[in-house]
């Protein structure tokens, strides 16, 4: 029966002696680069876990392993740890990518509220209250009344 390896004290010991093992060194990039892909891709890991990986590898070495994640990849990390951002659906790679490394350092997602007024816009849509009715231009022909509209139940309609 063969006993389990411990990968962690392997990969130390690699990392530790590289000059010991310099036929495998291409190797031991690209085994490092999808370990930390498929950690990133994870569907338990939390802001906090991805800041500390982060901080752990160095911004450098982790911005290097976030330009290498395909547009899908970096779409599907962005989407699961900023859900409610207005520019997810419209968002280019770059962007992803981009929003990854910024919510890896120090961003915030957006908020559910915030990203709801982002995406409708009330001031463009709607008239503001209280809007003085001289800037309007039928202001100076208009009564206030509408006097071919029935009247209100309850009330007679004067005449």
């Amino acid at each position: 029966m063969a006993l389990d390896v411990d990968g962690y004290a392997v990969l130390k010991a690699l990392a530790a002696t590289p000059d010991a093992f310099p036929d495998i060194r291409a190797e031991v990039a690209k085994t490092g680069r999808t370990l930390v892909v498929k950690q990133l891709k994870a569907k338990t890991l939390p802001l906090p876990a991805l800041r500390r990986i982060r901080d752990i590898l160095g911004g450098e070495t982790f911005a290097l392993i976030v330009d290498g994640l395909t547009e899908a990849e970096a779409k599907g990390v962005v989407t699961r740890l900023d859900k409610h951002h207005p520019d997810l659906k419209t968002g280019s790679a770059a962007w992803y990518r981009h929003r990854l490394g910024g919510l890896a350092s120090d961003d915030e997602p957006v908020e559910k509220a915030k990203a709801a007024k982002a995406a409708t816009p009330a001031a463009e849509t709607k008239p503001k209250a209280g809007r003085a009715l001289a800037s309007r231009p039928f202001a100076a022909t208009w009564d206030g009344k509408d006097h071919d509209a029935p009247a209100p139940k309850g009330r007679k309609k004067k005449g």
